[in-house]
């Protein structure tokens, strides 16, 4: 790869970053605050609130990352735009095409990252978040071929599948 497409890309990657960033902490901080209250039911401790929290970052990234990315790319070209560094490319002999062609391929980058964030970190992530908080507020949950298995102080509950209109069997 040529020094330019790399330089663009590494600025486009870069705000992308700083914004996702941004983004999550503000999340984060939302779910705090909404955690906060369930604090003390069961064996719900800060700290099972912190490892959920943190559970719920990849979940949250998969969500904000097409955001992120436009948001980033927004500042980053705008820095660029500021600075005359857009200008520079232009004249330094880069067609407008060849610049659609980098931007193209920084946009597939996220959408490689997003579309595998989505397929295997954030479902595992929010499965074992949501198995966390559940056993830490109500007792022993486990999940399997069988279904859903629930025990709480003397009796075991187990729930195989939800029907459509919300009923358990």
């Amino acid at each position: 790869m040529k020094t330019i497409p790399r330089y663009l890309i590494r600025q486009l990657s870069v705000m992308s970053l700083y914004a996702m960033f941004a983004l999550l902490a503000l999340y984060s901080f939302f779910d705090i605050v909404a955690e906060a209250g369930s604090i003390g039911e069961g064996g719900y401790t800060a700290g099972k609130m912190a490892q959920y929290i943190l559970l719920q970052i990849p979940d949250h990234a998969y969500q904000l990352m097409p955001l992120a990315v436009l948001i980033g790319s927004l500042l980053a070209l705008s820095r660029l735009a500021a600075n005359s560094e857009l200008t520079v490319i232009k004249t330094s002999g880069m067609s407008t095409a060849n610049l659609l062609a980098v931007f193209l391929a920084f946009g597939l980058i996220f959408a490689t990252a997003t579309a595998l964030l989505g397929e295997l970190a954030a479902p595992a992530a929010n499965r074992y978040a949501e198995n966390l908080k559940t056993t830490a507020k109500n007792g022993k949950i486990s999940t399997g071929a069988e279904g859903l298995w629930i025990k709480e102080q003397n009796s075991i509950v187990n729930v195989r599948e939800m029907l459509p209109d919300q009923t358990l069997r």
